[in-house]
């Protein structure tokens, strides 16, 4: 009868144990950022119109007025961590940010490691910038023999190196330069270490406002994108949360107010095929 009793008890704290751990093993990023009272969202700040600092240092863009509409729907505070291009996916993985709201192009390659929110939250294209004088370079097929700066691991160098391969086989002079972040490769081609870079219109159209007459931009587009938020793989309670108030956001035109806001051309979501 004791050992029965001993027995009845070790399975109880068994069971208690195994429905606990199981239950914290199941808490969801939902359930941690209502706990938290906070939102951790990663953004990239060197990426204007979507994510930059103004004069005071404050974040601002596209992705940041979609992370504070976020927050608000949540009833939480709002932390904007900041992410360069290449830390976006890892700063996810390593649960350093809730969501990432940094311009991240859906890919098959990507979803194997994250989550892609459902809606897209804008497209564009991807093209060449070089400077103004640079006579001998009027579209894309003019970077054969040329030195060309890319951002590592970016959609924009994946889709630009299978021209590369083409440009490399016809001139062994072609180059490229992978840096870690927008704001080295703009640098390197303001300081003449590469002759062009290979990016996203919506960014080249802020540099050339920035510094107008200075470079000019050149295609015709070598790759088309549709970007959305993305959450660690298997999240799925707070991935469905996202798809949800992301979806709202499309229905009540939030999403094209904010694309007239920062001047990004919008695209209504439907289906593409019939």
């Amino acid at each position: 009868m004791y050992k029965k009793l001993i027995a009845g008890i070790l399975l109880a704290g068994v069971l208690i144990i195994g429905m606990t751990s199981f239950g914290f093993a199941q808490m969801s990023t939902l359930d941690e950022v209502l706990k938290r009272g906070v939102l951790r969202v990663g953004i990239m700040l060197d990426f204007p119109p979507l994510g930059f600092r103004d004069a005071e240092g404050n974040p601002k863009g596209y992705c940041v007025d979609l992370a504070n509409l976020m927050a608000k729907a949540l009833g939480v505070k709002l932390e904007i961590v900041e992410t360069v291009s290449a830390n976006r996916i890892p700063a996810l993985v390593a649960k350093r940010v809730d969501v990432s709201i940094s311009a991240l192009t859906i890919t098959p390659e990507r979803a194997k490691v994250v989550n892609f929110a459902s809606y897209p939250t804008y497209r564009s294209g991807m093209y060449i910038l070089t400077k103004a004088n640079r006579d001998d370079i009027n579209s894309l097929f003019d970077c054969k023999g040329k030195t060309i700066g890319t951002v590592r691991g970016t959609t924009p160098e994946i889709a630009f190196l299978e021209y590369f391969k083409k440009f490399k086989k016809e001139d062994p002079n072609s180059k490229y330069i992978s840096y870690d972040s927008n704001a080295d490769q703009l640098l390197a081609l303001r300081q003449g270490k590469v002759d062009a870079i290979a990016e996203n219109i919506l960014w080249f159209n802020e540099i050339m406002k920035k510094f107008p007459g200075q470079f000019k931009m050149v295609g015709p587009p070598f790759y088309q994108e549709w970007c959305t938020m993305a959450v660690r793989r298997g999240d799925l309670d707070w991935l469905h949360w996202i798809n949800t108030w992301l979806w709202d956001l499309h229905v009540r035109g939030v999403i094209k107010e904010l694309h007239e806001k920062w001047g990004i051309p919008y695209l209504p979501v439907a289906p593409t095929y019939k």
